[in-house]
């Protein structure tokens, strides 16, 4: 008998359109066993029996899409480029097929080399495939490509939702200035909705994405630097900002612009990913922003408690967007040390939130 494992389970597509926990449930293992290596060595059994876990709620939460069709694989790139048109069509089985045929031929980076530049403009699957093109080539060999299959069917159901604004800008900018186009948005309060595909439509449909990020758009530009302006910012508002919108709001605020940016220019084309993380960021502080942002963000001080402290309290805890987030700091931490202690306060200020709040 062929036993299956979390992975292989997680990656099968549910039929049914997928709710925030199918939705999540992918990138969730992807971030459990990213958090591993950081966990208390005492407590990785109850971690890895989080995972486990995890793997029984997906196989309970419905059926699972009818085995795709069998695709012969003979250039993965004009594969990809039929799956990318399979995406941008809505055939839903034929993304499946693809899919299902050529992610096992290729590493997360070949993926996302293969796939970015279709999948990180768009806002299905609530904007989180790139999380898992992200997580993906930080923790393989670990986990399969398959797992984004789930995300990539459920881009297919919504191919419309997109961002689009920057295809109109042509001319190069300074993303130097990046962190004062966000700070000086005005903000627009939240649409009525706290899903993704709102948030970002009201900052693309209003100009507002368009005012304040054309003249910070740019095909050359340091994006490391930019990624750090944009993980500051949500950091920073994760500590100093609404405590409300922290578990669905300041965690995607990091996540889902650090995870686009990590492809910049390995799939995705720099300016795309710039216009993207920036827009994720932008829709988010123009929506929910309460404190104004300062005009520098210092690291602040260090927290009392530690990153293996952290990941442990995560590990254990039920919730995939604090699982997600406190990893994505621990990764900030890294990509930007001289930050590192507001990252890490960041992740402290969301465990002591969910510790305080009632089920």
């Amino acid at each position: 008998m062929l036993l299956m494992t979390p992975a292989d389970e997680l990656s099968a597509p549910k039929a049914d359109p997928a709710d925030s926990f199918v939705l999540h449930a992918p990138l969730e293992l992807m971030a459990r066993v990213g958090l591993l290596p950081f966990v208390d060595p005492g407590r990785r059994d109850d971690a890895v029996a989080m995972i486990d876990g995890l793997r029984r709620q997906y196989v309970e939460a419905g059926a699972s899409v009818a085995p795709p069709a069998l695709v012969e694989i003979v250039d993965p790139a004009a594969a990809a480029a039929q799956l990318a048109a399979a995406l941008r069509d809505g055939d839903l089985d034929r993304v499946d097929a693809v899919a299902a045929a050529l992610l096992p031929r290729l590493t997360a980076r070949e993926a996302a080399g293969l796939l970015g530049e279709a999948v990180v403009p768009s806002l299905a699957a609530a904007g989180h495939a790139p999380i898992g093109f992200a997580l993906l080539a930080r923790v393989q060999p670990t986990l399969p490509t398959t797992l984004l299959r789930g995300a990539l069917q459920n881009i297919a159901r919504r191919p419309e939702w997109q961002i689009t604004w920057h295809r109109e800008v042509h001319g190069e900018g300074d993303t130097g200035r990046l962190h004062d186009a966000v700070r000086t948005a005005p903000l627009l309060g939240p649409p009525g909705s706290d899903f993704i595909h709102p948030l970002m439509s009201q900052v693309q449909d209003s100009g507002v994405a368009a005012h304040a990020l054309a003249p910070v758009l740019a095909s050359r530009f340091d994006t490391m630097a930019a990624t750090s302006t944009l993980t500051r910012i949500a950091a920073w508002s994760m500590v100093h900002d609404d405590p409300a919108v922290a578990p669905y709001g300041w965690t995607h605020a990091l996540t889902m612009p650090q995870a686009v940016m990590s492809m910049a220019g390995a799939g995705p084309r720099p300016r795309t990913a710039l216009a993207v993380a920036a827009t994720f960021t932008l829709g988010f502080r123009v929506a929910f922003g309460a404190a104004p942002l300062p005009a520098v963000i210092e690291p602040g001080p260090a927290p009392t408690v530690t990153a293996a402290e952290l990941a442990t309290a995560a590990s254990l805890h039920e919730d995939a967007h604090l699982v997600k987030f406190t990893l994505a700091c621990l990764h900030a931490a890294e990509d930007d040390p001289s930050y590192r202690s507001l990252y890490l306060s960041a992740a402290a200020h969301l465990v002591t939130q969910w510790e305080a709040w009632p089920d």
